[in-house]
């Protein structure tokens, strides 16, 4: 969620997430052809939330037949720098942040990183490499002035966080190249799948899913089922007791 990210918003279509006075939030939305046979799971995601919202997607995707997923498995430095960042600045919502980790390993499915040339030397065992840490380190006080100097205390609600199927995003050549290697493996997925009766549930950053919902219903076809998700990511007044992860199984999906 950089400071330079330029965000257009145009006519109003399908939500893709939602920042209010009570948080930020974001879907998990099926798609699927009139005729029927794969379906897309798309959940657009933020670098940093509660641990609660990343283990809910986790939960989620245990009923996917395979994921695609953003660069690699392991927890997001530039989630850590954020999450860090607000603290060090009181931040308001900044209570209880942490870096997104979703263990795709653990859902025992073929997970596809499209983007994982920008993978970090990490461990095997999913910790964050050495390189990583100190990146997010030396970004944390320079990310925590910037926010510090917004004034208010609100750095993130100051931001307009609500994207649609039709949201315009900046892209630099790099944005571009990340985006049309996920579509290219959609592509290749629908063209291998598309009749058969399985989920691909498609995990990114919430920046890039106008691009993949407009493919899916443009020159792909498919059409948005009824009865979207919707899942906190950070909470404004929710009490920190009320977001702790229970058991496995907690949710009825």
């Amino acid at each position: 969620m950089p400071s330079g990210l330029v965000v257009a918003f145009y006519a109003v279509g399908m939500q893709l997430t939602e920042m209010s006075v009570m948080g930020f939030r974001t879907s998990v939305t099926v798609f699927r052809r009139p005729a029927g046979g794969l379906r897309w799971v798309i959940i657009p995601t933020i670098h940093m939330g509660h641990a609660d919202y990343y283990w809910a997607i986790w939960q989620r995707l245990r009923s996917c037949q395979a994921v695609i997923a953003e660069i690699w498995d392991g927890p997001s430095s530039t989630g850590m720098a954020y999450a860090n960042a607000m603290r060090l600045a009181r931040q308001r919502a900044s209570r209880d942040l942490v870096p997104e980790d979703i263990d795709f390993s653990a859902l025992g499915v073929p997970i596809i990183f499209p983007d994982e040339y920008l993978a970090p030397n990490a461990d095997p065992d999913r910790r964050m490499s050495r390189e990583e840490r100190l990146t997010a380190a030396v970004m944390t006080p320079i990310l925590a002035l910037h926010m510090a100097l917004t004034g208010d205390g609100d750095w993130l609600g100051s931001h307009d966080l609500n994207i649609h199927d039709d949201t315009e995003v900046h892209r630099d050549a790099s944005d571009r190249k990340r985006e049309d290697l996920l579509l290219g493996v959609m592509r290749e997925i629908d063209g291998e799948f598309a009749t058969e009766d399985m989920e691909v549930a498609v995990v990114f950053g919430a920046l890039h899913m106008p691009t993949v919902v407009q493919e899916l219903t443009g020159k792909l076809g498919y059409r948005v089922m009824p009865g979207a998700q919707w899942l906190t990511a950070i909470d404004y007044d929710e009490p920190p007791y009320m977001r702790k992860p229970p058991l496995d199984g907690w949710m009825d999906w």
